[in-house]
């Protein structure tokens, strides 16, 4: 570990009596006789220091970082200053042609303050809309850094139509992909329920259960509709009409699932790239409320521990699962460094993929939390060529 110092009033960063010219991000460190007031402890390593991580945010995400309520994002930072790098939190906007200006954690005061550096060794995206990342200043941003080599982790959010299609382009993850396709009328989903008599309708792009709802055929032959307000009977389907016909709908063929204790549950499965292929960081279970339509915590579901349903998961075809997802995530969406799957376990232990989320939300286990900052540190380094 060396000791770098930023010149807040030229934008410089600098190195006391350098015996050689560090390279820092996409430049290199400034010779200076003694090292300014803001001062940051990096790793170094065959004339690197760092790594320089960007992190890239949307806009409306600046104002609360800077007053504490982005507490995951700011755990994120620190983390890669613990490991000896340093973060700067910037925007679309923020990114220059040769430099990036946003904010900078010091870390012996804990405030933030304005900063700018060369483009960074590895950006990890963290835009929090599809919007955003269809904009313009984010495209000339991510161009920037490609025509820089600079890696973009998680460039993208994903759709689950282009998830099920990248997926069922390798025949091994055939036995795990439930039939899924994008539904545009009542008669699509008349056709579904003729087949499969009970299917989830999901918004292509929606999140956390938005846009959710269960069809299941009833002895009448009328249509039980769930979703997670709440549950009604449909004698016609032409009432999901308007809905389906505002577009970006797909169904999903209903699997059946194990249970615990009679209630559903599913697996929340985080995975990054670590030495040269994808495996999982920590795996989580989320378990269903009674006769409730999804197991998210926000909806009711609960937090079941690993433990109690360990013994019925085949670990090593789990983890081919996710290894193979995530090559076949990759090839369809650029590099994708950190990702999480929703996985069922069938009555028989079956795995099937429910979906995959580019951007995973914080997890609740803190053990998988702590091993998720230790993986993205590996990989941040890894790129700037300053791993161990």
């Amino acid at each position: 570990m060396i000791t770098i110092g930023y010149q807040s009033d030229t934008g410089a960063w600098v190195g006391e009596r350098l015996s050689e010219p560090y390279r820092f991000g996409s430049g290199r460190l400034v010779p200076a006789a003694s090292l300014p007031d803001l001062t940051f402890p990096v790793r170094e390593r065959a004339g690197r220091v760092g790594p320089l991580v960007g992190v890239l945010v949307s806009e409306s995400s600046i104002p609360a970082l800077l007053v504490g309520k982005k507490r995951w994002l700011e755990t994120v930072v620190r983390s890669v200053h613990d490991a000896g790098g340093i973060a700067i939190v910037t925007t679309a906007a923020g990114v220059k042609e040769n430099t990036v200006s946003g904010f900078v954690l010091v870390p012996a005061s804990g405030r933030w303050i304005k900063a700018s550096t060369p483009l960074p060794d590895v950006v990890y995206n963290r835009v929090k809309s599809r919007a955003e990342e269809s904009d313009k200043r984010f495209q000339t941003a991510a161009a920037r850094f490609d025509a820089g080599g600079i890696a973009l982790i998680n460039r993208s959010f994903f759709r689950k139509s282009d998830v099920y299609d990248a997926l069922r382009a390798d025949g091994r993850l055939w036995p795990h992909l439930l039939p899924t396709a994008p539904v545009r009328t009542a008669d699509d989903v008349r056709a579904w329920l003729n087949r499969y008599s009970c299917v989830y309708v999901k918004k292509d792009d929606g999140a956390k259960g938005n846009g959710l709802f269960r069809l299941t055929v009833l002895p009448d032959r009328s249509v039980l509709c769930e979703h997670p307000g709440g549950r009604k009977r449909l004698r016609s389907l032409e009432a999901l009409a308007p809905l389906l016909e505002s577009g970006g709908y797909i169904a999903q063929a209903a699997a059946r699932t194990d249970t615990w204790n009679g209630q559903r549950y599913d697996l929340r499965v985080l995975a990054h790239w670590r030495r040269g292929r994808y495996t999982m960081t920590g795996v989580g279970v989320r378990l269903a409320a009674r006769r409730a339509l999804t197991t998210h915590v926000f909806h009711g579901g609960t937090i079941l521990p690993y433990a109690e349903v360990e013994k019925r998961i085949d670990e090593a075809s789990l983890a081919q699962l996710i290894a193979l997802s995530g090559e076949r995530l990759s090839e369809r969406f650029g590099f994708v460094g950190e990702f999480s799957a929703d996985i069922g376990v069938g009555p028989n232990y079956e795995l099937y993929v429910y979906e995959m989320n580019a951007k995973p939300m914080s997890f609740d286990e803190p053990d998988i939390e702590k091993r998720r900052l230790e993986r993205l540190n590996e990989l941040f380094a890894s790129f700037a060529q300053l791993a161990p």
